[in-house]
């Protein structure tokens, strides 16, 4: 009778289940629209999860490295603790407050200096990047007078060599009405758009500051947010599944850690190849160009190129020449470095073969663009840890294990 209610509660879970899924796909539209409109809705706490992610690196280098001294000294005292509570001599609370409050001294401070770091970088570089645009652009509205001078001169030119385009010209008629009224069309389109551009402004400043303190918030808690997260599991899940479960989140955690140091590391080789190289072909901008390609090289393979792109523009404006040898000299790197650098030191870094991250830059970026690049690296990492991982455990089962080694 037991094992009958039970396949009857098992039947029914797969019937509701089915349904829903049923009434989802006959309603795909409206399903994506509401899917959509939650991942806008916690958009700021996603945001904030990658922010704390990547300032946990550097709050863990304040915490292991600036604050060696006072971790020790923190060690030392818990193990003065644990030696009196042995020794049943009482502890005071009041030394445990102070060990408790020094620890968080340390965690604030560590928070903080992770945040200036960051900005820091984030400042230089728009320090090295953001002038020579400036620069380009006040160049190119102070030639402005030469450039309409040298469309006039060709104007006239082609007037005097083909007399019929002069007559063409005469002869065009300009309806000033439809003229204005295109004029006013035009300013209310701008004038709304101005207006929506505005409204996401200050849409994305809130979130951004909502981001920024929920990073924060978990920086300064993600010890005792760990602990609760794994109280959830435990008390929900088998034992085993749970065990499986934390396994894969500690392989998501180290493999997105190494991904991102190992594409800082990437950045670094490539921007300063890339200043080098324009320093001996001596094309001007070398050493902003070459930070901005090292930021856009974050973008797996196609970075380089987006910042080929912009310095192109840049350099255009001063010699169209060195542009053309720049862009010559840019494709070759980007080969160098999508063949050769970016699969070898992230590859390397990730503890993963070279031709898995060509597999999954290809596969990713095929599927998802930008995005898929991005995060499908660290998810064939993950799945390559755990194939490996079990793969040596079943040859180990078959006693197989030392006729596949070396």
């Amino acid at each position: 009778m037991k094992l009958e209610k039970e396949n009857t509660r098992q039947i029914l879970k797969i019937v509701v289940i089915a349904i829903i899924l049923l009434v989802a796909l006959f309603n795909i539209k409206t399903v994506w629209n509401a899917c959509l409109s939650f991942l806008d809705i916690i958009s700021p706490f996603i945001w904030g999860l990658a922010i704390a992610f990547i300032l946990n690196i550097f709050m863990t280098f304040y915490e292991n490295k600036v604050f060696k001294l006072g971790k020790k000294n923190k060690t030392k005292a818990n193990a003065k603790m644990q030696s009196a509570e042995a020794s049943n001599v009482k502890v005071s609370n009041n030394t445990k407050r102070m060990s408790k409050k020094k620890s968080g001294i340390q965690r604030v401070f560590s928070i903080a200096l992770s945040i200036i770091t960051v900005i820091a970088i984030i400042a230089i570089i728009l320090l090295l990047i953001v002038p020579q645009f400036i620069d380009v652009i006040r160049n190119l509205i102070d030639n402005i007078p030469n450039y309409l001078e040298s469309l006039q001169e060709l104007g006239i030119k082609i007037t005097e060599q083909f007399p019929e385009a002069n007559n063409f010209i005469q002869n065009i008629e300009i309806d000033t009405e439809a003229l204005r009224n295109g004029i006013v069309n035009l300013s209310k389109n701008v004038l709304d758009i101005t207006i929506n551009q505005i409204s996401s402004l200050i849409s994305n400043i809130v979130n951004a500051f909502i981001s920024i303190i929920f990073a924060v918030y978990i920086l300064a808690n993600k010890e005792e947010l760990k602990n609760q997260s794994k109280k959830f599991i435990y008390a929900r899940i088998d034992e085993g599944k749970a065990d499986s479960i934390i396994k894969v989140c500690r392989l998501a955690r180290d493999s997105f850690r190494n991904f991102i140091t190992g594409q800082a590391k990437e950045a670094v080789i490539l921007g300063s190849l890339c200043a080098i190289g324009m320093l001996i072909l001596n094309i001007p901008y070398a050493g902003p160009i070459g930070a901005l390609t090292a930021v856009t090289a974050f973008i797996p393979i196609v970075g380089a190129f987006i910042g080929g792109f912009i310095g192109a523009v840049l350099i255009v404006a001063v010699n169209p020449i060195k542009a053309l040898i720049f862009i010559i000299f840019i494709i070759v790197l980007q080969q160098v470095e999508g063949n050769l650098i970016y699969p070898h030191v992230v590859g390397k870094n990730m503890g993963l073969p070279s031709i898995w991250v060509l597999v999954a830059i290809t596969i990713g970026g095929g599927l998802f663009g930008i995005m898929g690049m991005i995060v499908g690296l660290p998810i064939v990492s993950i799945i390559y840890a755990i194939t490996q991982e079990n793969t040596n455990k079943k040859l180990r089962e078959k006693n197989l294990e030392e006729e596949f080694e070396g």
